[in-house]
């Protein structure tokens, strides 16, 4: 009878412990809600995720098609921001050095090694801001509501990787509050399992447009709010 409970105790344990992982799994890779923003604001933003170097860099850990092209896409797009004026937020995920993280990231990113730095080639115009985060959604770092806050930021331009996790994610995030988003094509890329195409689809789902890099640089240079 003792070794019986014992069993069950053993089971209790597991079962909590898989659910305080599964909530904390969850809980990294969800898209924030946020406080909706208000009407009439007219100042357009550019978001750009992810491109460190573990993820695009020379020697990176995990791989996407065409760095050298993600790149170049995202720094035209930098350039049109800065010509008209705009917010230019350039995000970057540094996780602990922690087997969760590790298994949820395959080691890459860790906070204070090169590999969570922006990519070399990436464009850092003068006053961008930066995002560090730990979770998926570039909104959970509070920093960034309110600096688009400030700005009257009512319209936002994303390209970086992963469009399966991160992008993905401060999309929705994004969509949750209320902002128009636009996606840039061209300066987004996966190595989700998911094809883009697919993904692309979700996302107009949650109301997002898909939009060209000569289209993105045009609206972005142009210095006005897009009429709809």
């Amino acid at each position: 009878m003792p070794m019986k409970r014992v069993l069950v105790g053993v089971v209790l344990l597991l079962l909590l412990a898989g659910a305080a992982l599964g909530i904390t799994i969850w809980t990294a890779v969800r898209a924030t809600t946020g406080k909706p923003i208000a009407p009439g604001r007219t100042g357009k933003a550019l978001i750009v995720i992810d491109l460190q170097e573990d993820y695009t860099g020379p020697h990176a850990k995990q791989h996407y098609p065409n760095p050298a092209f993600l790149i170049a896409a995202n720094n035209q797009l930098i350039a049109a921001a800065q010509t008209g004026g705009w917010l230019v937020a350039l995000v970057r995920v540094a996780f602990p050095d922690d087997w969760l993280h590790g298994m949820l990231s395959g080691h890459t990113a860790v906070a204070g090694t090169k590999g969570a730095e922006l990519d070399a080639r990436l464009r850092r115009p003068p006053g961008f801001l930066e995002i560090v985060k730990t979770r998926s959604d570039s909104f959970t770092i509070p920093t960034l509501d309110a600096q688009l806050d400030a700005h009257q930021v009512g319209e936002l331009y994303i390209g970086g990787v992963d469009a399966g996790y991160c992008v993905k994610q401060t999309i929705a995030g994004a969509r949750n509050r209320g902002y128009a988003v636009h996606v840039v094509r061209e300066a987004i890329s996966t190595s989700h399992s998911t094809p883009l195409e697919e993904l692309i689809r979700g996302y107009e789902r949650k109301g997002a447009r898909m939009v060209s890099l000569e289209q993105a640089k045009a609206e972005l240079a142009a210095g006005t709010r897009r009429q709809p």
